[in-house]
């Protein structure tokens, strides 16, 4: 029992945070025995797999970094486990440069963030061992494929600013007194590296950025994981490397911020200060600090603005802007001098933009990637000179199942408008309305929005007969800042309640029935989604949470916690403690409550979401369940929060869609059972996109 602002907080399975203690050992070993039983009797599971197998068969490229006219991109190839990276001449053929699994066949180790030099010529990247998202910074000569320097270790995917001609570059790591900014040179001991810059107390991390021409190092200080940012910038033709001279910059002050320097000698920032659906500004780094940065493209009354791509080498230098709108991704083309509009980009579909990219020393050239819920991720080339936009490097697609993709509306328990992206099965050439067994998923936290991309699970259930909602809840950024503030830290309840109305309006109007619904949410959605659980036990036949924060009045206490104050809430303020303690998932079970199915899956390298969180709250409710309903814990060994192998990611994805179609087909009152049918697929319909 905790006495916290002077309220008694009783904490029955603390012992559960300790993952030596012998008791939680020998508890593990009993869940591990508990789940292995239950995951041999999903008879679905080996046809799922095999369907997730064939939808993920497809090469995934990252948008090329283009240095020196050579692009650097990332690939997860049809059978590989880990993504490499690769590196191509222009109209040549790629090679091979980064190949974790080349060096360890265990498939243990994973590429993190990299960075190539202004020429082209140099890699730096960093590789992590057994999930724990501990990188070591390296850097490979790109002609020979050898090494040269590093390893530099405790780099979280740091971000790496070089300097050109190679000899040395900008990275950030944190050696226990917080995150600091460090000048690396080539060859020399890291313990000596110069400490140029530590910015704002409570920064979690840095971008750092060197414009092409090597004049101006600008520095984004991320407080409060993207709540605050701080925007600093040095003139490093007026001081050494090692000391440049940080001046912050007033613009951005409060918001969200990211800065592109240009070769014009400008900086272009995009924020959402002042500007809850992000505007874009432009200012003049060597004028009077005085003088105020230039409203480019202003804030939209629908779009939220989520990047920037320049392309010049025209007759009149243009500003792509990739916009969410109402669900979907558009790419608005502007002036760079005004920012007056000239049209938009014709995108393949009406679908999602994930990432965008120009050549950062000029030309009319850009690079996005391209999906919707039934075309996987493609790069796509678009040439401002022509407007033409095709598929760069792309190789064969799957076959997708006959699925279809729309979206609705439904009102929260306040009034407020949610949408819905629903992706069903197609029966006689339409949608069909009769109920079927539903997974509804949300994130709802750090302004992300949840988006209608391609997802392989979600195709998988919607094969099987089963309809798939994404729910887009306050506390993400589907209608910008504003919407991820009003279902953050007081107002978190805004978001739980926009999840539960999801889940009573699909059994209202008749997408499932009582019986038929699961919840499914990971990371941050699986605190949604475990505090939707233990508020309204009764609305969902099974639910499914990954690595979810569960004990809120302890999160700050482990992993990445103390950086989330800012969208959760302090335990040591009683009125923030308050709220904390009305949705928290573990404080919230009711002892001889029916408590639906429920699978816990709980990552024990997890450097981010501690996995105490999940033993603690499978612990709470297998105590206090009234309902035969298992409550299961899935304690994987090895795997961190972020990458993992592919056949780890699959396997995963297999046991949350089986475990779903165990516990939804089994209630009589749900009007279709799931029939996984992995023989038969249809192709695209462009029809079936989501309006």
């Amino acid at each position: 029992m905790d006495v916290l602002g002077g309220r008694a907080v009783a904490d029955p399975y603390r012992w559960l945070e300790d993952a030596d203690d012998p008791r939680t050992r020998e508890w593990l070993d009993a869940q591990a025995d508990l789940y292995e039983r239950a995951r041999a009797s999903w008879a679905d599971r080996p046809a799922v797999l095999e369907l997730l197998h064939k939808l993920t068969a497809f090469d995934l490229l990252s948008v090329p970094r283009w240095r020196g006219g050579r692009a650097f991109y990332t690939r997860l190839g049809v059978e590989a486990e880990r993504v490499a990276l690769l590196v191509a001449e222009d109209g040549s053929e790629p090679r091979t440069l980064i190949d974790p699994a080349a060096t360890d066949p265990t498939g243990e180790t994973a590429l993190g963030a990299w960075a190539p030099s202004v020429e082209g010529t140099l890699l730096a990247y960093e590789l992590a061992v057994g999930g724990t998202e501990e990188f070591a910074l390296r850097v490979r000569d790109v002609d020979t494929g050898v090494d040269v320097d590093g390893p530099i270790p405790g780099c979280r995917y740091t971000s790496v600013a070089w300097l050109p001609g190679g000899a040395a570059f900008y990275y950030w790591r944190d050696r226990g007194a917080g995150p600091r900014v460090y000048l690396h040179e080539l060859g020399a001991d890291p313990a000596a590296d110069a400490e140029v810059f530590h910015g704002a107390a409570d920064a979690e991390e840095f971008d750092l950025v060197i414009g092409a021409d090597g004049r101006w190092l600008v520095i984004t200080a991320t407080v409060g994981l993207g709540d605050t940012t701080q925007v600093w910038v040095a003139d490093l033709a007026a001081t050494s490397p090692d000391r440049p001279a940080m001046r912050r910059l007033a613009d951005a002050e409060g918001g969200w911020t990211a800065v592109w320097p240009h070769r014009d000698g400008l900086l272009y920032l995009f924020t959402d200060t002042d500007a809850p659906r992000g505007r874009i500004l432009v200012v003049d780094p060597t004028a009077d600090p005085e003088v105020r940065a230039r409203t480019l493209v202003a804030e939209d009354a629908v779009d939220v603005i989520e990047s920037l791509a320049i392309v010049d080498d025209l007759p009149v230098p243009e500003l792509l802007v990739w916009r969410a709108r109402a669900g979907r991704s558009v790419l608005t083309r502007h002036r760079l001098d005004s920012g007056a509009t000239l049209g938009e980009v014709t995108l393949p579909g009406r679908g999602i933009v994930s990432e965008l990219a120009a050549r950062p020393e000029g030309g009319p050239e850009a690079w996005f990637r391209y999906s919707d819920r039934l075309t996987p991720e493609t790069v796509y080339h678009y040439d401002a000179r022509t407007g033409a936009c095709a598929p760069w490097r792309a190789g064969p697609l799957p076959e997708v199942p006959a699925v279809v993709a729309t979206e609705t509306t439904y009102r929260s328990a306040d009034g407020t408008p949610v949408r819905l992206l629903l992706l069903g099965p197609r029966e006689d050439g339409t949608a069909g309305h009769a109920p079927r067994p539903t997974i509804v998923q949300a994130y709802g936290a750090f302004g992300e929005p949840q988006v209608a991309d391609y997802y392989a699970a979600a195709l998988a259930w919607a094969a099987g007969g089963g309809l798939f909602a994404v729910a887009c809840v306050r506390g993400g950024g589907e209608e910008g800042e504003e919407w991820h503030r009003a279902g953050a830290g007081a107002h978190k309840q805004q978001g739980i309640d926009d999840f539960l109305g999801a889940g009573e309006y699909l059994i209202k109007a008749g997408y499932t029935q009582p019986g038929g619904l699961g919840a499914f949410g990971q990371s941050a959605g699986g605190l949604l989604v475990a505090a939707a659980l233990t508020q309204r036990p009764d609305l969902f036949a099974a639910v499914a949470c990954t690595a979810p924060l569960t004990d809120m009045a302890r999160y700050e206490l482990s992993g990445l916690g103390e950086y989330w104050r800012e969208e959760f809430g302090r335990r040591d303020q009683p009125a923030e403690l308050e709220w904390l303690l009305g949705y928290s998932p573990y404080h919230r079970v009711v002892p001889d409550t029916g408590y639906p199915a429920v699978l816990l899956t709980a990552f024990a390298d997890d450097g981010r979401v501690d996995a105490g969180h999940a033993r603690k709250l499978a612990a709470a409710l297998q105590h206090a369940t009234a309902a035969p309903d298992p409550i299961l814990l899935h304690h994987e060994a090895g795997v961190g929060h972020g990458e993992r192998t592919r056949s780890g990611r699959l396997a995963y994805y297999a046991d949350v869609v089986s475990f779903f179609a165990a516990h939804l087909r089994a209630d009589a009152s749900v009007a279709a059972h799931l029939r996984i049918n992995h023989h038969h697929h249809a192709p695209p319909d462009t029809a079936g996109q989501h309006q």
